[in-house]
């Protein structure tokens, strides 16, 4: 995206890592039984004491275990204090395992972006489905952002339909970091897979006459096969 365009987006999309944190935590120690948030807090002391990439890794493999995949549960007024850390987080989408996983990436965030993305980069190279899902959900509020363009587009390059709507849904990430192509390109791809437009952040924003052109040639190749689309695709080209 070039710089003009990025300007002109009326918002932040650097999060302030530490406030971050707290809210996960706030949430968490709530959601989860007292067993369970003790040893998350352990683990959340532990990398912020210093990032232990090695004890990480198995801490974000035993989330799902230690924490369960409840939904958070917030409140009118957590959910004002995301939209205030962040514009467009939506947190209430996320599951207990995946928050706890974002809070303990965040943990390990030392000022030092460049040596944050590189770890990301290794723990998704390695990471099982629920993990990976985690992480690409975290996008959306995670330091380093544009460092992290590349692993974000891999996201969506996915043909495992949960991690690609990981970026491409309900998060702000590709709204404020992605390129014009890339966007058109999740965009289309959100229509020829069958993800609903509405979950897709910035659509109207972002809306451009390339992305109208592919899009109306891919609703006429699918009339064309007698294929059915949803009609929100007909509503966002019509304007």
């Amino acid at each position: 995206m070039t710089t003009a365009t990025l300007s002109a987006l009326p918002r932040s999309a650097t999060v302030d890592p530490a406030a971050a944190l707290a809210l996960l935590r706030r949430w968490l120690e709530r959601a989860l039984a007292p067993d369970a948030y003790a040893w998350l807090d352990q683990e959340i002391a532990r990398q912020q004491a210093g990032a232990d990439e090695r004890k990480l890794v198995i801490a974000l493999g035993l989330a799902g275990r230690k924490l369960g995949r409840a939904m958070l549960a917030l409140a009118p007024e957590d959910a004002a204090a995301a939209h205030d850390l962040r514009d467009a987080w939506q947190p209430q989408h996320w599951a207990t395992n995946e928050a706890g996983r974002v809070a303990l990436l965040l943990a390990t965030h030392h000022d030092e972006d460049r040596g944050f993305a590189a770890r990301l980069e290794r723990l998704c190279a390695t990471a099982e489905i629920t993990e990976h899902v985690s992480y690409m959900k975290g996008l959306a509020i995670l330091p380093a952002g544009p460092s992290l363009i590349g692993r974000a587009r891999e996201g969506v390059r996915s043909s495992i339909a949960p991690l690609f709507e990981a970026v491409a849904c309900r998060n702000p990430y590709p709204r404020d970091h992605f390129d014009t192509d890339a966007w058109n390109q999740m965009v289309v791809k959100c229509v020829f897979g069958g993800t609903p437009l509405g979950g897709v952040v910035g659509l109207h924003e972002r809306r451009n006459a390339d992305l109208l052109v592919m899009l109306r040639d891919l609703v006429a190749e699918r009339h064309a096969a007698g294929r059915p689309l949803p009609s929100d695709v007909h509503d966002f080209i019509a304007g």
